[in-house]
């Protein structure tokens, strides 16, 4: 039963961006979503699925049925800790970084590194996604025209 919920939802979604691209909307897969301008990647403030299942027990994420039914387990530190607090409230990730590099005291490109990777992570396995969907090539033409850095 799991297997064909997961199957019809990864269907459905699948679905949804094969009709926009039909339109001429091309969006970004979650697995793609590095490959944004970082001026883009800032500014992402993540959600969760509301139907995914995982946990966070005695410092590991753990992640029963990830892909295909296969489970997922990881050790988090205390910045990922912090990290996932804050996704929680919907923070955008360099807020986050901002605001965890000023309650450790640790350099502030040292603590986005760790929570960008931590959102990819999670966006990855289906835990989080950005709240706004992002039009690739948009963001492309946006990132190319004269005076943009």
């Amino acid at each position: 039963m799991n297997n064909r919920r997961l199957f019809l939802r990864t269907f459905a979604g699948h679905a949804g961006m094969l009709l926009d691209e039909f339109r001429g909307i091309k969006h970004i897969p979650l697995s793609r979503l590095k490959d944004l301008p970082e001026n883009v990647i800032k500014q992402i403030e993540p959600v969760f699925f509301p139907e995914e299942k995982w946990s966070v027990k005695n410092k590991r994420l753990l992640v029963p049925q990830h892909n295909q039914g296969k489970g997922f387990e990881t050790e988090l530190n205390d910045i990922d800790l912090m990290t996932i607090a804050h996704f929680k409230n919907h923070t955008k990730l360099k807020e986050t970084a901002l605001k965890i590099s000023k309650g450790s005291g640790l350099p502030f490109n040292e603590i986005y590194k760790s929570v960008t990777s931590l959102f990819f992570l999670l966006a990855s396995l289906r835990i989080c996604h950005p709240r706004e969907e992002y039009n690739f090539d948009e963001l492309i033409l946006e990132n190319k025209q004269p005076g943009r850095v």
